[in-house]
């Protein structure tokens, strides 16, 4: 019997399950640790299909995952069980998925690949796609760094604070308006994220995002606005944010830094995170 593949809206327990099966097998076979963000298909809208698996004789055998923070590209994590590669599994995977973009309006994909991936290196060849940029995993390690809190205060940001966080997303991240708006409102829709507003005097200065996924810490959104850069604030912000996910009860915390930011990644480590893993990043456009 051949293979089907089929997109979904919403994911069953029991394909949340084998799907997270296939990533252990994919993983162990290929000595890499896929992104293919759990937390996140737990909480699909049901609106559009933005995950779809391959079946062989009802086994689980490929699956693809989309992730759409704005509407100027899908990011794309996906597998292919080790046994079952080099049958256009994923291509076919990838057809679907770049159809419902196209019903979108959505104009490119970018596939999130371990470095250490062969065959996913391999597979972006053969689409074309265009390496686009690289990012580090980090986790925390170690002792807790004692990192004094002095010249910043941190608060929650609220509904009222929507173009205070657009204003930062834009000059903080060099993000088009409209983008920074649809990303603020989705991150402001996530109900196990918190994000809040870095000040200075009162002022916002920056902002920082984080999440509880698995049983570990996510840090996310973190920027300084270009003008307070340089000043300290940077790393007293994360370590008040380190601060604050411990106090909830979880130790293990990770985040993803570009790799040609030497001056974050230089940041992070001195507040205790060491690089993982890296993952590069391909551009298909549609």
């Amino acid at each position: 019997m051949g293979y089907q593949v089929r997109g979904t809206t919403q994911m069953t327990a029991e394909e949340l399950s084998a799907v997270k099966q296939l990533v252990k097998v994919c993983n162990e076979h290929d000595g890499i640790d896929l992104k293919i963000n759990p937390d996140m298909l737990t909480r699909r809208s049901g609106t559009h299909s933005e995950d779809f698996l391959c079946y062989e004789d009802d086994q689980l055998v490929g699956f693809l995952g989309m992730y759409v923070f704005h509407g100027a590209e899908a990011e794309v994590s996906g597998m292919v069980h080790p046994q079952y590669r080099r049958k256009g599994i994923f291509r076919a995977m990838q057809a679907q998925a770049a159809e419902e973009c196209q019903q979108r309006k959505i104009p490119e994909q970018l596939f999130i690949v371990q470095r250490e991936s062969l065959s996913g290196k391999a597979c972006m060849e053969h689409l074309g796609a265009q390496y686009k940029f690289s990012e580090y995993w980090m986790d925390l390690q170690g002792e807790k760094k004692n990192v004094p809190v002095s010249a910043i205060q941190m608060r929650a940001a609220e509904k009222a604070d929507l173009e205070t966080l657009i204003w930062l997303n834009v000059h903080g991240f060099q993000m088009e308006e409209e983008q920074a708006r649809e990303m603020s409102r989705r991150i402001e829709g996530e109900s196990n994220s918190k994000t809040y507003l870095i000040l200075v005097e009162d002022k916002p200065v920056g902002k920082i995002s984080a999440m509880i996924s698995e049983g570990k810490g996510f840090i996310f959104g973190f920027c300084v606005h270009p003008d307070h850069q340089g000043k300290g604030y940077g790393r007293q912000a994360l370590a008040k944010t380190i601060e604050l996910i411990f106090e909830q009860g979880y130790e293990e915390m990770s985040l993803e830094v570009a790799c040609e930011n030497s001056h974050a990644l230089g940041l992070y480590e001195s507040c205790g995170f060491v690089v993982k893993s890296a993952n590069d990043y391909y551009k298909l456009l549609l």
